[in-house]
């Protein structure tokens, strides 16, 4: 799925290291580590958004989940069709799987809200529910626990469980009993220098 060696990241003043590693298939990592270690940094690599040196090797379709979301001014279910739409998919066929979706994180009855009026925790179950829509491989989750209550955390762990012999999931969160609950495999990352 995921596989890297001799990996390298640097930014500004900074250089990260990453250990190497194999993501499998159909298991939650936990990428932990102290602040600054850069745990978001590794996934915005996996996501394509940072360049990097070494060996990154990805054999999936991969999708990042932000921890402050990009929503639309759109209601909340076309902000989950979007991917479908670019990828030219038959919405229609994914109308059930969002409906069970919504429901499991308790948003069903704000599907047709104007998604930018959603409090900062209904934005997110709207993105992560729109990142894992489209049956990727890979969701990468950065801080999916941010602005959400113990009960939407619950259902977002409930949600996880289900999927997660389809889906990988690769997570990054501060919240020790949400990511204690659903890991199978940790990654600890914390290797870095300062560049002169």
């Amino acid at each position: 799925m995921i596989e890297i060696r001799d990996l390298k990241v640097k930014m500004k003043s900074l250089e990260f290291i990453f250990e190497d590693f194999r993501f499998e298939k159909n298991k939650v990592t936990v990428i932990s580590g102290r602040n600054g270690a850069g745990k978001t940094t590794l996934l915005r690599v996996f996501a394509s958004f940072l360049d990097y040196e070494g060996s990154l090797k990805i054999n999936a379709n991969v999708t990042y989940n932000s921890q402050e979301p990009v929503i639309f001014n759109r209601t909340a279910y076309c902000n989950i069709v979007y991917p479908l739409k670019v990828r030219k998919l038959d919405i229609s066929l994914y109308h059930d799987k969002i409906i069970e979706y919504a429901k499991l994180l308790d948003i069903e009855h704000l599907l047709e809200n104007n998604a930018l009026k959603l409090s900062s925790g209904e934005k997110m179950k709207v993105s992560i529910i729109r990142s894992i829509i489209f049956n990727p491989d890979i969701v990468l989750l950065d801080e999916p626990t941010t602005h959400l209550d113990l009960e939407s955390i619950n259902e977002l762990t409930q949600l996880i469980k289900k999927l997660k012999s389809k889906i990988t999931f690769i997570i990054v969160s501060h919240n020790k009993s949400f990511v204690d609950d659903l890991k199978d495999v940790e990654y600890k990352v914390g290797g870095k220098n300062v560049l002169s």
